[in-house]
């Protein structure tokens, strides 16, 4: 038995979907032309919802713990039906900005692999994105007597979305070069994992049942940004390829804090367990996702060792990476800058708590003083651009945090945390 069923949306939104589409992902067809050659063990790619199944009919989290799962939306009332459309209008917004932002370097790819799996993951992301607008058009109870038409506002606003208009912050930025498609997919898209998995859980069924498929194509997304980065952490160190390993700490050194901040506030997320949308708050998810982080940089510290030490063993290296990291000190004639890190979870954030937000820790989560007082604005924004891209510090996205970091000076205090 197949482990998910198949639907279309009402024709209005799947050909408006289609039309976004041929505007902003002309390359689908290029996908589907080679797919056999590519991706032959995998079922061609269709743009539908896949209806999978509930872990139990049964909210599992929550006050309303033990009860059947909420099979209409107009069943939830007040801030649980709100919550839950900003939930599904977020996931979706994610879908179609990625696309966005993977199709700015697209033909930058190394090579034809690379380039192939990452068109494979837009078009993964496209069916993601039509899956969310699934969960809302497919129930004529997002729209309630007295209220405007939920759904059909959401989808449209989705829609109407583009760079730099998207819900989420990491979402906006635009790609320079394609070690941004890599980095973004190792590091962005295991945010995503973590999201679906706590939301396989959620009280309304239809968003629960979306899961277990997202999952699973997911999948694809993250193992595909991992090896890309060892393969192009590699070629750094045989000097072979087009990125250098400060080329890629830098950008891990954009990415990483973006996705910290995509759980939101650290303190927060108690509602969404409330409600039964989540398993965990923000902070475990934030903790478990900085975790693993660590442990994939570590894996590609591995391939760098191996690399510089060709009569070694996995384990072996994998001893060298963690003596290295805890004290600091050569080992073999490697040293802390021949090897990748993970910038601390309080390292570059603008979002997020009051003692974290616009503080001016380093990538090793130290906060920088000077005569006693944390560093002033002037120079952590000195020490930020000696740490991330060139691109980046002279585009928009670091303009804006350098606006808000002097506002949040002068003010005294920090800003814009949830």
């Amino acid at each position: 038995m197949a482990a998910y069923s198949t639907e279309k949306i009402a024709p209005k939104y799947h050909e408006a979907i289609v039309a976004w589409q041929k505007k902003n992902f002309p390359e689908l067809a290029f996908l589907e032309a080679n797919w056999s050659k590519h991706f032959g063990s995998q079922t061609p790619f269709q743009l539908t919802a896949k209806i999978g199944k509930l872990q139990t009919d049964t909210i599992q989290y929550g006050r309303f713990i033990g009860k059947p799962k909420f099979e209409s939306a107009g069943v939830m009332t007040g801030n649980m039906f709100y919550s839950a459309r900003d939930i599904i209008r977020a996931q979706a917004s994610t879908e179609l900005g990625s696309i966005e932002q993977h199709r700015l370097t697209l033909e930058s790819a190394p090579t034809d692999e690379m380039k192939l799996s990452v068109l494979r993951i837009m078009a993964e992301e496209l069916r993601h994105a039509y899956q969310m607008f699934w969960v809302l058009d497919h129930d004529a109870s997002w729209k309630k007597p007295g209220h405007p038409d939920i759904a059909a506002e959401t989808m449209d606003e989705l829609l109407a979305m583009h760079l730099g208009t998207h819900v989420l912050d990491a979402f906006n930025i635009p790609f320079h070069n394609f070690l941004d498609n890599v980095v973004f997919a190792t590091f962005i898209d295991l945010v995503g994992k973590y999201q679906l998995e706590m939301q396989k859980v959620f009280s309304y069924a239809p968003m629960a049942r979306s899961m277990g498929p997202m999952l699973s194509e997911e999948g694809f997304h993250i193992g595909s940004g991992r090896s890309f980065l060892r393969e192009l952490a590699v070629g750094a160190v045989k000097q072979s390829g087009d990125f250098s390993l400060s080329d890629i700490q830098k950008t891990i050194n954009v990415w990483i804090p973006r996705g910290a901040e995509m759980f939101g506030n650290e303190r927060g997320g108690e509602t969404a367990v409330a409600f039964g949308f989540k398993d965990r708050n923000n902070g475990t998810a934030q903790s478990e996702y900085l975790s693993e982080c660590r442990d994939i940089v570590e894996m590609t510290n591995v391939a760098i060792v191996q690399t510089m030490l060709a009569d070694i063993t996995a384990p072996d290296a994998r001893v060298v990476v963690r003596t290295i990291q805890d004290t600091g000190d050569a080992q073999r004639g490697i040293r802390p800058e021949d090897l990748l890190l993970v910038p601390h979870g309080s390292f570059f954030r603008k979002r997020g708590l009051d003692e974290v937000a616009f503080q001016p820790y380093d990538v090793n989560g130290n906060l920088l003083t000077e005569d006693g007082k944390p560093l002033a604005a002037a120079s952590y924004l000195d020490y930020l651009r000696k740490n991330l891209p060139e691109y980046y510090v002279n585009g928009s996205e670091f303009a804006k945090y350098e606006a808000a970091l002097v506002a949040s000076s002068v003010e005294g205090k920090s800003a814009h945390s949830w």
